[in-house]
């Protein structure tokens, strides 16, 4: 289901504590709580007078996650959904690129070789078992699992990395440290406008890497089934800024 707009605003200024979220402290109108409260007790929360907060089973910061990322909620259940780079994007990020004869090529969190598909060659990382079949059965070269326990260095590492709790900031990250010249990302929107610890370092990275993040379109991945707001974080020459 959709979720409106001014649920998203509380939710963004509620806090987590473990398994309670608490609503912002100032006075609700009826309207707005009566919004978010549907949300989050879609989601499993269930409203405690004595705690004043809504308590979950389990701490509710993945799933908000999603949310916020998505504006939409579809099943508390389900892990996060894989969507597949739409081809259009998977064309810019190869473009932007701009890989030279005889570079190595990575796509780590593969998927179904979306971006691979692009790049004969390309070695492949992805840690969901069936798309690990699926790559293996239309020829891609599956190195590895785990992306995040992955050593190897390659000279350009093309990816569209999961982005709920903050894992596209781990994995460019990563990808900084084994790309030897260029990185081509997709990230969720909150890399550009989020100003906690790690979300700042991280722009703080990129910036002092001479690097750039520029916001996608709306419905980018309308395609894959989702309406996720997400960017291209883009950095070159990385070996000799490193």
């Amino acid at each position: 289901m959709k979720i409106q707009e001014d649920a998203i605003n509380i939710l963004l200024n509620s806090m987590i504590e473990d398994c309670q979220l608490f609503l912002p402290p100032e006075q609700l109108e009826r309207k707005l709580y009566l919004s978010a409260n549907k949300v989050l007790e879609a989601i499993g929360g269930k409203w405690n007078r004595k705690a004043k907060a809504h308590i979950f089973n389990k701490p509710p910061g993945e799933i908000l996650d999603e949310i916020l990322l998505t504006g939409e909620y579809t099943d508390a259940k389900k892990e996060f959904q894989f969507f597949e780079t739409p081809e259009p994007l998977a064309r810019q990020l190869v473009s932007m690129a701009n890989i030279q004869e005889g570079e190595t090529v990575l796509e780590p969190s593969a998927g179904k070789g979306a971006i691979a598909s692009f790049l004969p060659g390309c070695h492949c990382i992805e840690l969901n078992k069936d798309n690990q079949n699926y790559l293996v059965d239309n020829g891609f070269m599956v190195v590895g699992g785990d992306f995040m326990e992955s050593g190897g260095f390659y000279d350009v590492i093309i990816a569209n990395p999961p982005f709920t709790k903050q894992q596209d900031i781990d994995h460019i990250n990563h990808m900084l440290d084994l790309a030897h010249r260029c990185v081509v990302s997709v990230a969720s929107a909150g890399v550009m406008f989020r100003d906690n610890k790690k979300t700042v370092a991280f722009r703080d990275r990129i910036q002092d890497l001479g690097g750039t993040i520029t916001p996608l379109p709306d419905k980018t991945f309308a395609s894959s089934g989702t309406d996720v707001r997400s960017c291209i974080v883009f950095v070159d020459n990385i070996r000799n800024l490193q």
